[in-house]
């Protein structure tokens, strides 16, 4: 009995070696397989269990076990890809609702200051207007009688002498009538 159980083990440890030393999607076909691949073509498909042994003896994969081995190898790059991309995208989203919320504060205080600065300036023309009915501030209303007439101030003789030569210029310029 242990002799059979050192022989099982013996059987499994060299399929293990066989099945680990193929790489995957590049196997080796035999003489024995590529003529039970042409019985089984010529008989209509059907392969005998016979057939079937020679391929797991040989480390031939059927085309759909390949088939599914490339398209779980694709399906898994395409699903890091896209958990990567979905990543970004929520990354992306808070950061901008973080920016907005900072934003909308800083207008918030904005508004609140320039309300805050209406007050004042409001409050202050109410003490102005109020100063002013009383007479002990000697705030006068204003009126012709009490306005201030400044004279204009000379200019330079140099400073007049080109710009009369470019008035003279332009007006000849423009003495024909541009359109109606």
């Amino acid at each position: 009995m242990t002799v059979n159980r050192k022989l099982d083990i013996s059987t499994r440890r060299s399929w293990f070696r066989r099945q680990n030393s193929l790489v995957f999607g590049r196997t080796r076909k035999s003489k024995q397989a590529k003529e039970a691949i042409a019985r089984c073509q010529d008989e209509g498909g059907v392969l005998a269990a016979a057939d079937v042994s020679d391929f797991s003896q040989q480390g031939l994969r059927p085309l759909w076990l390949l088939r599914l081995h490339t398209l779980y190898r694709c399906s898994s790059v395409i699903t890091f890809l896209l958990v990567t991309a979905m990543l970004v995208v929520y990354g992306w989203t808070v950061y901008s609702q973080q920016l907005w919320s900072q934003a909308y504060r800083k207008l918030q205080t904005l508004q609140r200051s320039e309300r805050q600065l209406t007050t004042n300036n409001e409050v202050l023309k109410n003490q102005l207007a109020q100063e002013a009915q009383t007479s002990a501030t000697k705030l006068v209303s204003p009126s012709p009688a009490t306005a201030i007439f400044l004279r204009p101030a000379l200019e330079n003789s140099k400073s007049a002498t080109p710009n009369t030569t470019f008035n003279s210029q332009s007006q000849q310029q423009n003495s024909m009538p541009l359109g109606y």
